[in-house]
């Protein structure tokens, strides 16, 4: 469970099930809960990073996080098949909710069946996918209680998940020597064949440039990051690209930029307090992820230029925290107030710190204005009658 700060709050007796994925795994909960047909919440809690995944019947309907997950719209702006422009002129039309506007835009032409399966693969790894992954989690499940707020309506057989989700792991214990990371920056070999790669792997190749990372290349291809991932390890096996690290004084630099810019406009808009709270769940995270990083009086007095963990366990600590607190603004305040905390640092930063900030998801362009032209909170599905 989290609180409504968005960190973990401490188990109690009050729950039908918990315990800790190793002796159970979380194939082993998906299986379970399917195959009882049980209704209820099932949370998962690793340090800060959390799921709330809740079944109807045995069937998973709805998932949130601590961080916010990105709906079908947001997902069709990133792949460039939609603008923001397109919903608001849909909204304005009257068309309201996530699943009407998909449909229009369906029936106008605008995407195509594809490009929707293309969307709820990227939603699927995102949301439940990568829990495959997890370990040292722990876990609780409530029967009977349904949580339909702060993440996406999911619908997908649970089994399918599970052959899915256990094929992907095997995959990435094979992929993971050569992308550890989705966070790995690639760019082109010099000594590079003379032939073209084969097409199936041409739309991932066009795209490496020595400055997206996998979950950039991804995201801009419109595929899933395990599908990038899975081409960039045949293109490097064939010669084409090669892997270099992300340069761990730009990424430490962005973190600094980000949090005091953060603090700053948090002052700035009268919430004191708030700012306060900001930096001391900064110095406890970092505590409790092995991070040197301090902040004191609204400035980072301390970095981890001598923390001794790789460039990309950086990037996926900074990246959650900052997903963590973004999502928690989202919800404390009005939208201009939200997207405002760092607007000013995005608008006059240089190019390349930008393209930084929104490769990392430090700043949410399209989710902000896709959440509000949506406008409104989720609504659960029809209950189905319990099955005989």
């Amino acid at each position: 469970m989290t609180g409504h700060l968005g960190f973990p709050q401490p188990l109690t007796d009050e729950f039908d099930l918990q315990g800790r994925l190793g002796a159970f795994t979380f194939s082993d909960l998906l299986q379970m809960l399917s195959l009882t047909e049980k209704t209820g919440t099932l949370t998962l809690i690793q340090g800060w990073n959390t799921r709330t995944i809740t079944f109807e019947h045995g069937t998973i309907t709805y998932v949130a996080a601590g961080s916010r997950l990105p709906s079908i719209p947001d997902l069709l702006i990133r792949a460039g098949k939609i603008t923001p422009d397109d919903l608001a002129r849909l909204r304005e039309q009257g068309v309201q909710g996530e699943a009407a506007l998909v449909q229009q835009l369906l029936t106008s032409g605008k995407i195509t069946a594809s490009d929707i399966k293309s969307c709820q693969e990227q939603l699927l790894e995102i949301a439940i996918y990568t829990l495959f992954l997890w370990r040292n989690c722990v876990f609780t499940f409530k029967a009977g209680q349904s949580v339909y707020e702060g993440g996406v309506p999911v619908s997908v057989d649970s089994m399918r998940l599970i052959i899915e989700g256990t094929r992907r792991v095997d995959e990435w214990i094979e992929i993971s020597p050569v992308v550890p990371s989705v966070h790995m920056l690639f760019r082109r070999r010099a000594d590079a064949p003379a032939d073209p790669p084969p097409a199936e792997l041409m739309r991932v190749f066009s795209l490496v440039d020595g400055h997206r990372d996998v979950a950039a290349i991804a995201r801009d291809a419109g595929i899933t990051q395990f599908d990038a991932a899975r081409a960039l390890y045949q293109l490097t096996r064939r010669g084409y690209v090669e892997a270099m690290p992300p340069d761990r004084e730009k990424i430490i630099e962005l973190f600094t930029l980000a949090v005091e810019s953060i603090y700053l406009k948090l002052i700035l808009f009268d919430h004191a307090r708030v700012a306060l709270e900001f930096e001391h769940q900064l110095n406890r995270f970092a505590q409790q992820h092995g991070l040197r990083v301090r902040m004191a009086s609204g400035r980072i007095i301390k970095t981890d230029r001598e923390t001794r963990i790789s460039s990309t366990e950086l990037i996926d600590r900074y990246k959650l925290f900052i997903a963590i607190q973004n999502n928690k603004f989202a919800n404390m305040f009005e939208p201009v107030v939200a997207q405002g905390l760092m607007e000013g640092l995005y608008r006059h930063a240089d190019p390349e710190t930008r393209q930084l900030l929104r490769m990392y998801e430090f700043y949410e362009i399209e989710g902000l204005l896709v959440r509000d032209l949506l406008g409104e909170r989720p609504t659960p599905p029809t209950r189905r009658p319990p099955r005989s």
